[in-house]
């Protein structure tokens, strides 16, 4: 794990020095010196200048040089002193996070790294750190989607650790086509043994592939194992986007196996999707009334909270979220502070459409207060970030056209 450098580093904007030139230049040429690993001319030159102690970015770089200096403990202080000054300095995320990890405290490192991410979604060595971290932890779905995360945004593409993780994942994605290619062999002889057998090489050759997971449980309900169905449609439901028919298989097989609380949540969230007066509504909400009783037990209720809890802990969000909304779905109210929880762990799921959303309100006010370098710099933030050709993008795009068009008018023309 390295320290973060001092790129983009004022905040979800992304747009740098907003301070004096007087302040920029100063900051730089401590920064320098760092770079030329004269920490403690970087150390002493930062820490006298009032300017840089006050800015969060100042208080990276000091924790930085204390970090070079060996004292971990100094570095950790000003690491959080940046934070408050700036709760959306991620670099001061990620160091935390670096450091809680050298000392094996994986789980605060990962919510450390996660902030960052929610601040910073393309950092390629937030996501690649959140990658190992999740592997050690043995949750391969989630280091999965970190290091494809690394590979679409890392831009050193000659680096030895990209080119090392690229060929891993060009291999493996080899090998899951090999499969797939045998499983269709199979299908002909309607051989389902096998080819579950071959799903089952598949994720766990690359755990990413959501309709494998699908496929599973569709065999095992078959064989009338439910509760390996039960599993694959939950981790269907958990990690990947889901339908409608997911969410009544785990209704279904929830009330099979007696998980009388989960049929009931999970048929109220298929509720929500089923057109009203159809055979399917009635059935379900026929359903909902049968299990109606676990509304009344507030014993069995306090066990989703509970687990959310436990599973927020070891940053299994999407779990966490999952049974903090069973838990509002169970009580039947509104829950302002639990909802608030439920809202920041979704982002910490998926960061990039609430980055993507916040950057894009932000464009008009830059383009109005002639800030056109940095509106180019968010603007190149959102094309990375956004869908191809979302409204984002297209928008991102036509303004990011406009700006360098005026900025080459100036430099050519003086106007």
């Amino acid at each position: 794990m390295v320290d973060s450098s001092l790129d983009n580093i004022s905040g979800l904007s992304g747009v740098k020095f907003d301070d004096s030139d007087n302040m920029s230049q100063k900051f730089k040429r401590a920064y320098e010196l760092y770079e030329l690993a004269h920490y403690n001319d970087a150390l002493n030159l930062a820490e006298n200048d009032s300017f840089i102690v006050a800015s969060s970015y100042g208080q990276v770089l000091i924790g930085n040089c204390y970090k070079q200096l060996g004292d971990n403990q100094s570095a950790m202080s000003h690491w959080k002193k940046a934070i408050d000054i700036s709760p959306l300095e991620h670099s001061a995320y990620l160091n935390i996070g670096n450091y809680l990890y050298s000392t094996n405290n994986v789980s605060d490192a990962i919510l450390n790294w996660t902030i960052a991410s929610t601040i910073m979604p393309e950092n390629s060595t937030v996501n690649l750190n959140l990658a190992q971290a999740y592997d050690k932890k043995g949750s391969r779905i989630k280091a999965t989607k970190y290091f494809e995360k690394y590979l679409r945004y890392e831009k050193k593409s000659t680096s030895n650790e990209y080119l090392t993780v690229k060929h891993t994942f060009a291999n493996l994605t080899a090998k899951v086509d090999f499969y797939t290619r045998k499983v269709e062999e199979f299908k002909l002889q309607k051989d389902l043994k096998t080819i579950a057998a071959l799903y089952l090489k598949m994720i766990s050759t690359y755990a990413n592939l959501p309709a494998i997971y699908c496929n599973l449980a569709e065999i095992f309900y078959f064989d009338k194992n439910y509760e390996k169905s039960y599993e694959f449609y939950k981790v269907a439901y958990l990690y990947f986007p889901y339908t409608t028919k997911v969410l009544l298989e785990l209704g279904n097989l929830a009330f099979l196996l007696g998980l009388r609380s989960y049929s009931y949540v999970y048929y109220s969230r298929a509720l929500a999707f089923l057109p009203e007066g159809t055979s399917h509504f009635s059935k379900v909400q026929s359903q909902l009334n049968v299990l109606s009783g676990v509304l009344r037990d507030p014993e069995l209720i306090e066990t989703h909270l509970q687990k959310a809890r436990e599973a927020a802990a070891d940053n299994d969000y999407e779990t966490a979220v999952d049974e903090y909304e069973n838990y509002i779905i169970l009580t039947e109210s509104e829950n302002p502070d639990i909802q608030q929880i439920i809202d920041k762990y979704k982002i910490f799921i998926n960061p990039e459409p609430f980055v993507t959303n916040v950057l894009y309100t932000q464009i008009p006010d830059l383009m109005n207060r002639k800030k056109l370098s940095a509106c180019v710099e968010l603007c190149d933030r959102i094309i990375t970030l956004a869908k191809d050709h979302s409204k984002e993008v297209v928008y991102a795009m036509k303004c990011k056209a406009e700006c360098k068009r005026i900025i080459i008018a100036r430099e050519q023309f003086g106007v």
